[in-house]
């Protein structure tokens, strides 16, 4: 924000007025853990994007084969991970533990902590998982803030990871079986318990129909330059 100000002071009151759960991350109301999509459905839809124009039979099965085989590639892959979070997880842990070696923790009461660093001063608090920097709260997983503080009583700092990211969470996660739809020839014949429903009646409208959502401003990369 400093950065912005000594450019435009004009851009910066105008980022000020909006509200910041809005347009920053570390603001974003309630946990996230590192993950931001804007569209799911739109993610999963290119996976079936070669599979659409199947018969809805087809297709079903289509979409049961693929969720299997993403299934059995994150079963293997799992299977070999001799830690307790995921290698991400870990990743992000090791980071921290790095960042803590250059910070200062004293102990205000038996779950707060004030942390120093050259430039900054944070609070942490144990008891509530918070960090005044906030990743503690909205990642799920200690800051380096966190990890130094924790050192001073000797805490572990797996005990304060969210159980998202632990190993074992993940393989879980993954452990059902979506099993095969029967042979057309072995369905029940609904017919005589539930109600024939016919499609709507629906007008095609001209032109071809569209197959990829159409994206928004901010999603096509636009940069708007702040003038001074």
């Amino acid at each position: 924000m400093e950065s912005i100000k000594s450019q435009s002071k004009r851009a910066h009151q105008w980022i000020s007025d909006i509200p910041k759960e809005n347009w920053a991350n570390a603001y974003f109301e309630g946990c996230r853990y590192n993950v931001l999509t804007t569209n799911a459905a739109e993610c999963f839809n290119a996976v079936l994007k070669g599979a659409r124009e199947l018969p809805i039979a087809a297709l079903v099965e289509h979409t049961r084969w693929k969720v299997c085989d993403f299934f059995q590639f994150r079963q293997k892959t799992c299977s070999k991970w001799m830690t307790r979070l995921t290698p991400k997880a870990e990743s992000w842990l090791a980071e921290a533990r790095k960042e803590a070696g250059g910070y200062t923790p004293w102990q205000c009461s038996w779950t707060e902590f004030q942390v120093t660093s050259r430039y900054h001063v944070d609070q942490v608090d144990i008891g509530k998982q918070t960090c005044t920097c906030r990743m503690f709260q909205t990642m799920g997983i200690q800051c380096g803030h966190a990890i130094a503080a924790m050192g001073l009583n000797h805490q572990d700092p797996f005990s304060y990871c969210q159980d998202w990211y632990l190993a074992d969470a993940y393989q879980k996660t993954y452990d059902g079986v979506v099993y095969p739809t029967l042979d057309r020839s072995q369905w029940s014949d609904p017919s005589h318990t539930l109600p024939l429903v016919l499609p709507p009646k629906v007008r095609r409208q001209p032109g071809r129909p569209k197959k990829v959502r159409v994206e928004r401003g901010l999603e096509r990369g636009v940069h708007h330059k702040c003038g001074t």
